[in-house]
């Protein structure tokens, strides 16, 4: 019992020294092996002690550069949380809220509709699990496809789609299992897979998406412990990759061959004008499809679902009753009536335009550095320099009033991310925010003082 309690010691001591600022923020710590050569201890023993500083948020470990101890700020991006209200002024490149302009007065307008209803006083009863049957069958009619019809028996209602995620984990897995995903994924759903104690095994990427032969390795390490498979196909988050038609069938292949259950995350795939076939209408015994419509709509919405065979309706009809027995009626009445009257369609193609536009204005700004990024997508992953950490960047734009994403937060566990960011571009109300912010990206790594500007970001303390 004596190695868990030096090992727990070594943990806490480093943590407050990180903590009251004694060890300065993106200092590097020394090597594990030879922390492990000063204190005493296998080596074994300190790479796990460096692990848990890196699983609290407190260091980032960088391939062949070693670890490094995190700002508060750059903890706070890394773990993709939002608990405060954004400060006045601040520049947002981390989270998108895709809303246009118009939507205020048309959601006015869309309330009073709704209150105008003779049936209003049954929004505020109960409701079945998966929803009223007025949502489900508009949702039907709105997620079918020529080749893929939904019955409306197989859809469900969700408080979006973080919701649509826990409950599939909480309803459909064990703490045996294991959960495959890509390599980069997204951080919501790590999020909520690390509350359940669900263990995520990364599955390697390439510009088509996840690949077939690497889970199919995954699968065989694991025989018997893979039970999903997690996966964005169509606008990837955060790579902006669609999944061309032959990948999808080599998946489906593998997911066969393993009796895997395929989860379609579809949250971004509305910005993909002319889509591949989906999952669920190659394989539909085997996929479950989830729609969200804050990014489509708008993220306070909080509106999502889940399309689901058959043999696994019952299961997560428990999931909703145990995490929020049924999501809003409120607000699924006004999605299902933008739905009806072509307003969530407007919106859909404008969002497509201005995600154009915006991707285009990236590129003249940032344009010296490596992007990658779908067309129609309100996101992209810019490279890096090599004198430049992603932490560093993170931290010097903080303290210029812009926040952006270390491509950190988007990696599955144990794998490494590289000098990668990702910059989120639809929370600025303008194109001129838009544009100042980039600017600051552009300005800090190629401007005349950015190496002041990230040496800075590298000394600095973290805040009390």
């Amino acid at each position: 019992m004596a190695a868990p309690a030096r090992y727990l010691e070594h943990v806490e001591r480093l943590a407050s020294l990180i903590q009251d600022g004694t060890l300065e923020a993106g200092s590097r710590l020394m090597a594990h092996r030879d922390y492990a050569d000063e204190h005493g201890i296998a080596a074994a023993t300190a790479a796990r002690v460096y692990r848990e500083l890196i699983d609290r948020g407190l260091a980032i470990g960088e391939v062949g550069r070693g670890t490094f101890v995190r700002t508060p700020e750059t903890q706070a991006a890394a773990e993709f949380s939002q608990i405060g209200e954004r400060e006045p002024g601040l520049i947002d490149l981390a989270f998108n809220y895709p809303v246009l302009p118009e939507q205020a007065a048309q959601l006015r307008h869309a309330l009073r509709n709704l209150s105008d209803k003779g049936d209003l006083s049954t929004l505020l009863d109960y409701h079945p699990h998966p929803g009223r049957r007025e949502d489900r069958e508009m949702a039907a009619k709105w997620f079918s496809t020529a080749s893929a019809p939904i019955d409306a028996a197989g859809i469900m209602v969700c408080g979006g789609s973080q919701h649509a995620l826990s409950v599939i984990l909480a309803s459909l897995v064990t703490r045996r299992d294991l959960v495959a995903v890509e390599s980069l994924t997204y951080p919501g759903f790590k999020s909520a897979a690390k509350l359940l104690g669900i263990h995520l095994a990364g599955v390697p990427i390439d510009d088509d998406g996840i690949m077939p032969d690497a889970l199919d390795a995954v699968c065989r390490k694991h025989a018997g412990r893979v039970r999903i498979v997690y996966t964005m196909p169509t606008v990837h988050n955060p790579t902006g990759s669609v999944m061309p038609l032959a990948r999808r069938l080599a998946l489906i292949e593998v997911a066969r061959r393993h009796g895997l259950l395929l989860v379609d995350d579809s949250v971004y795939g509305f910005l993909e004008a002319s889509p591949p076939p989906t999952l669920r209408s190659l394989a539909p015994d085997c996929v479950i499809e989830i729609h969200s419509l804050s990014k489509s709509a708008a993220p306070g919405l909080r509106v999502g679902y889940l399309v689901a065979p058959e043999r696994f309706r019952e299961r997560l009809h428990e999931g909703l009753r145990a995490t929020l027995w049924s999501a809003s009626a409120m607000t699924a009445a006004l999605a299902t009536a933008w739905m009806r009257d072509g307003t969530l369609a407007h919106w859909i193609v404008a969002k497509r335009d201005e995600a154009r536009l915006r991707q285009d204005l990236a590129r003249r700004i940032l344009g010296a550095w490596p992007i990658k990024a779908h067309h129609t997508s309100f996101h992209l992953l810019l490279d890096l320099p090599k004198h430049c950490r992603p932490d560093d960047l993170v931290f010097a734009l903080a303290r210029q009033g812009v926040t952006i994403t270390p491509l950190a937060a988007f990696a599955a566990p144990d794998v490494s991310a590289n000098r990668t960011i990702r910059i989120a571009m639809a929370a600025p109300a303008t194109i001129r925010q838009l544009e100042a912010g980039l600017l600051a990206v552009a300005q800090t790594l190629n401007g005349p003082r950015q190496r002041d500007a990230l040496q800075t970001a590298r000394n600095a303390r973290p805040s009390p």
